[in-house]
């Protein structure tokens, strides 16, 4: 067979191909069968993203601390919070929840992999509401969230199955992880590694994941209102508001 008859050929394969694929439309770079057959590119990646926020229901909040708790068992707190808010608006909305894969939220875990900083289970809230509120909604709504979250004896949420008694609850007075659980322990006489700590842990998963939810509903119905100041109104710098817990000393000196 000569040149010429083996360029005809591929020509003739290629056109049989692109025929038997169906109607294609040019998206971008590349191209994808309409109608049926063999693409180059997902239905997700034709789309493109969707511009944030995405779409919000009001979610069930007996359905979202389940998820929440069990979610702490399989992936600790980040993930546990954040799935037990979008899960349920994978099944309430579909795309373009059911396009994000939220095990990718896992690393949150203990202040971030274990380095005891922002509370792995406000690290999720705070990624979800980042695609469900506007900007300026889900910055009051955080606000709101980690003022409760350091004022309320917690944990609150109890599970139908009792992996573990938690009997003592207390007030963290920081978001942050390992001011949470020192206190927490400290009072319960429990170690870290013990099963009613760990339990602790999952049920305050739970109870993020309920009060965000219970805020964003009150945002869906028109009835969330915030009167909180950020920290930098107040501080003139990103801070928490008790610093001297921990430092008493070496506190860097705001210039004003």
């Amino acid at each position: 067979m000569g040149k010429k008859e083996v360029l005809e050929e591929k020509s003739l394969t290629r056109r049989s191909l692109l025929s038997g694929a169906g109607k294609i439309a040019v998206v971008g770079a590349g191209i994808v069968a309409v109608s049926g057959g063999l693409s180059l590119f997902s239905k997700a990646e034709a789309k493109g993203p969707q511009a944030l926020p995405w779409p919000y229901e009001k979610l069930d909040t007996k359905e979202v601390g389940k998820i929440a708790y069990d979610g702490w068992y399989k992936a600790f707190c980040s993930y546990g919070v954040a799935s037990g808010i979008l899960t349920p608006l994978q099944t309430k909305i579909g795309e373009p929840y059911t396009l994000l894969p939220v095990e990718g939220l896992r690393l949150g875990e203990g202040g971030t992999v274990g380095w005891g900083t922002l509370c792995g289970s406000l690290l999720g809230a705070t990624v979800a509401l980042g695609f469900v509120a506007p900007y300026d909604v889900g910055k009051q709504i955080l606000n709101e969230l980690l003022q409760w979250y350091s004022d309320t004896d917690l944990p609150i949420y109890k599970p139908e199955t009792l992996k573990a008694e938690v009997k003592v609850m207390s007030v963290s007075n920081s978001p942050l992880c390992h001011v949470s659980v020192s206190n927490w322990c400290k009072k319960a006489g429990k170690a870290f590694g013990s099963p009613e700590r760990k339990d602790r842990c999952a049920r305050i998963t739970a109870d993020v994941a309920v009060k965000t939810v219970m805020l964003l509903n009150d945002w869906k119905d028109g009835k969330f209102k915030s009167t909180l100041k950020h920290p930098p109104a107040l501080y003139g710098t990103p801070s928490q508001h008790n610093c001297g817990g921990c430092h008493s000393t070496k506190i860097p000196e705001v210039i004003k």
